[in-house]
């Protein structure tokens, strides 16, 4: 019995071993995430599933969140972890974020509150001859985003992810938001003091953590960073933490100005507003809603120019009321007159580019449907019959619907009291 005993115990001690050794296999899949340090500084914009098969075989957990992370989120941009992800994310993520608003009147004025910052600077006893470079650089792309042609696409991020991917622009935009934090923080200690814990003060915090290169954004530098820069400039921060908290959705933290209470209307504003980050141990990514890109475009119609084809610029529809109207309706007008109903010259007449497969059809005695009445023709103006199939069948005939003088025919009030057709004079017209 006591052999048994301890072969008993010796078998769960093995079992047990295994079991710890599979959740420290998934606990290095999961929490030891070490990202790219090799890829571009700013990647392009890549699909969540990619991020949910990643995890695809880690710690239930994470699988659980990727999981429920890719119907919210419909796309992730990397950003390299080089120790400076967590910077280049809210840099980047700031330009984007003006960008989108399209309004030029709202980049210019926040690059004149960049420009007024630098009396900040100049409080805490930074040298101008020390931060100018970097300060111009963050200027400089404020500038060109707020000017053609980055203006005109405002979610067409290409300048933006160009400028990133250059060393010498991105690190001079991120040393600037560094020291700008750093003075940030020294002006305003109270609100950052009570957090700190591995500094005494604000000042040795400042120096380990905030302005050396390459050395990662903390919570706390976040904090004061979005305090600092976009805040008051009416953006708000977001940041998913992907870890392994007992919950089946990433947990979400949210920087925003909480001093005004918000409307829903505002609300539904600054959702558009926000910059949305992915945290995973040690380094942040990008992450974007469903509605946070480009809204999906609208197919066009092929008549984009008054000088597509000659007489475009109107076009004479039929109208129940018995009207005509030769205004194009796909092309915009600011001409009060334009709308106004007027008969259409036949050199006007476009029904057969525009509408063809327009037709008009009677009825089986030969009378005229209330839908669409035509003028009735009589014997004499019946043309001769087609001789072949294969003509009546062609874009040669004048009579079909794709022969470039094909028209449509009309239905006048001076037809009235003519003589109708009988049946076999109109299926003769159509069976030759």
């Amino acid at each position: 019995m006591a052999e048994e005993a301890s072969s008993s115990s010796a078998a769960q001690e093995k079992a047990d071993m295994k079991t710890a050794q599979e959740l420290a296999d998934l606990e290095k899949l999961s929490a030891q995430y070490e990202p790219d340090v090799n890829g571009p500084l700013v990647g392009e914009l890549k699909s969540s599933k990619i991020l949910e098969a990643e995890y695809a075989g880690a710690d239930p957990v994470y699988v659980r969140k990727t999981a429920a992370l890719s119907p919210k989120y419909s796309n992730y941009r990397t950003i390299r972890g080089d120790g400076n992800c967590g910077w280049r994310a809210l840099a980047f993520g700031y330009f984007e974020l003006l960008l989108r608003t399209g309004d030029p009147k709202v980049i210019e004025k926040e690059h004149d509150r960049i420009t007024s910052l630098c009396s900040l600077l100049d409080s805490v006893g930074m040298s101008e001859y020390l931060y100018e470079d970097f300060v111009d650089e963050t200027k400089v792309l404020l500038k060109t985003i707020s000017q053609s042609p980055a203006i005109d696409n405002p979610y067409d991020d290409k300048i933006i992810v160009e400028a990133f991917n250059k060393d010498d622009v991105s690190n001079a935009i991120i040393t600037h938001l560094k020291l700008l934090t750093s003075a940030f923080m020294k002006v305003y200690p109270d609100a950052y003091e009570p957090f700190l814990v591995d500094h005494p003060t604000i000042d040795e915090y400042r120096g380990a953590q905030i302005e050396p290169y390459g050395v990662q954004i903390d919570h706390l530098g976040v904090k004061a960073l979005i305090d600092a820069l976009f805040i008051p400039a009416g953006l708000n921060v977001e940041i998913s933490y992907l870890d392994r908290s007992d919950s089946d959705e990433v947990n979400v933290h949210k920087f925003e100005d909480e001093s005004t209470p918000a409307s829903a209307e505002k609300k539904a504003d600054q959702e558009q507003k926000t910059l949305r980050m992915l945290y995973r141990p040690g380094h942040y990514d990008l992450i974007y809603k469903n509605g946070d890109l480009a809204p999906p475009s609208l197919p066009t119609s092929p008549i984009t120019s008054p000088k597509a084809a000659p007489g475009l610029g109107n076009v004479r529809v039929s109208m129940m009321l018995e009207q005509e109207f030769t205004h194009n309706p796909f092309l915009p007008s600011t001409d009060p007159a334009s709308a106004v109903p007027r008969v259409a010259s036949p050199d006007n007449d476009l029904c057969g580019q525009c509408f063809p497969t327009l037709r008009a059809y009677r009825n089986h005695e030969g009378t005229l449907s209330s839908m669409q009445k035509l003028r009735i023709e009589t014997e004499d103006e019946i043309q001769p019959p087609l001789q072949t199939k294969m003509f009546k069948n062609s874009h040669y005939n004048t009579r079909h619907f794709q022969n470039e003088h094909f028209q449509p025919e009309m239905w006048g009030p001076e037809q009235i009291g003519k003589p109708k057709v009988s049946k076999r004079t109109f299926w003769r017209k159509f069976n030759p």
